[in-house]
């Protein structure tokens, strides 16, 4: 059985309210769907308040827009959170579409893992290297929601930081006249925008945890099937996989774009923070940018590798099956034809049927030259001005 331990650490400390449309239910060992019932207030609902918050943070970005002396702070933090937003909608509405579907996926995937471990009687540890990562992830993870909506909402009160927010209420009470009318200012906008960043966060982690599991479960498949002489048999157990791999191809193009491109905006806005406004910004406030930039750096560090493992780990097999079948040409002449068919289980990275490239060894380094080059610019462009 594959590890899942990860996935069920994850259920338990963000899912204790927010549910999502499936979930893996331990006792069957099975990913199962929930009904609409079910998902009305812990599911829609929420999705409803985080709707409200994109418009909430379009209004603010036009209001800032609009004023004479930007701050560049607010901008950041607006589009943060406009960005994260928009990624938690796009995702549920997605997963919403396409449930049936994944459960089934995943499902099946499960089968064919379980059934290539029958032939590798090995133990599977409970805590791997991979189930610690991502625990320790999630529990990094689930603190930043509540720092960030602490200091949203001690700016909002004291330095008018969200300017529509500060005066509706300011209307209602004088929020420099009370102190009353302060605190409870203050509490409400912690409890609104700790909800609001603690779905974002949630649909975020489980797009990390759900994405890095299946990828930990193909290249396990993989390498067992490297293990195993070509035949007829392992061939079409390796066609399995490349099926499994092409039913979602459309969905995991766009999720690994959409993963990337966040990760990379998120961390170079994170390290600009951390460099250029270590003065600007109050203590402990400040923590949260260093904080969120080593976990995004963690949640693409996760992913990455097994991306990138799950092709070079495909291609090597293949390369394999086919120097072996070349050498007995002649008696697996109908073998030798399908794996030279056979092409690499590879993740894309792209929209929908549109790829722009493979993960590959090469796309690790890459990355994280950008980032650094990114940053480098933004650096430099800020003291140029």
């Amino acid at each position: 059985m594959p590890n899942l331990t990860s996935l069920h650490i994850y259920q338990k400390v963000f899912l204790f309210y927010f549910k999502y449309p499936y979930f893996y239910n331990t006792s069957a060992r099975r990913f199962e769907t929930l009904q609409l019932k079910d998902l009305l207030y812990t599911f829609y609902l929420p999705e409803f308040l985080v709707f409200s918050s994109v418009l909430l943070s379009i209004a603010e970005l036009v209001s800032i827009a609009c004023s004479e002396k930007i701050h560049i702070l607010q901008v950041l933090l607006y589009s943060f959170a406009l960005i994260l937003s928009t990624f938690n909608i796009s995702t549920v509405v997605a997963i919403s579409i396409v449930k049936r579907e994944y459960v089934a996926f995943c499902n099946d995937l499960l089968l064919q893992a379980e059934l290539l471990e029958k032939d590798f009687a090995k133990r599977v540890k409970k805590w791997d290297k991979l189930t610690i990562i991502l625990t320790n992830f999630v529990l990094a993870s689930v603190t930043l929601p509540f720092v960030h909506a602490i200091f949203e909402a001690y700016l909002t009160v004291n330095d008018k930081f969200g300017h529509l927010q500060y005066t509706f209420a300011n209307s209602i009470c004088p929020l420099n006249t009370y102190f009353a009318c302060k605190a409870i200012t203050f509490i409400i906008l912690t409890i609104w925008h700790a909800l609001i960043a603690f779905n974002d966060t949630a649909v975020l982690v489980a797009s990390v945890i759900n994405g890095a599991l299946v990828l930990k479960m193909l290249i396990d498949s993989v390498g067992k099937l490297g293990r195993m002489a070509p035949s007829l048999h392992s061939i079409r157990v390796y066609q399995r996989f490349c099926i499994l791999n092409k039913n979602l191809e459309s969905i995991s193009t766009t999720l690994a774009f959409l993963l990337l491109s966040l990760g990379f905006g998120f961390t170079v806005t994170c390290n600009f923070v951390t460099v250029r406004m270590f003065a600007v910004i109050r203590m402990p406030f400040y923590l949260f940018f260093p904080m969120g930039s080593l976990v995004a750096m963690v949640g693409i560090g996760i992913l990455l590798p097994y991306g990138i493992a799950c092709h070079e780990l495909s291609r090597k097999l293949l390369v394999g099956w086919r120097k072996t079948l070349g050498s007995k040409r002649g008696s697996m002449r109908f073998e030798e034809k399908i794996g030279k068919g056979l092409r690499p289980i590879g993740i894309k990275v792209g929209s929908g049927e549109f790829s722009l490239f493979v993960l590959k060894k090469s796309t690790k380094s890459t990355y994280y030259v950008a980032v650094m080059n990114t940053t480098i610019d933004a650096l430099m462009t800020k003291m140029d001005k």
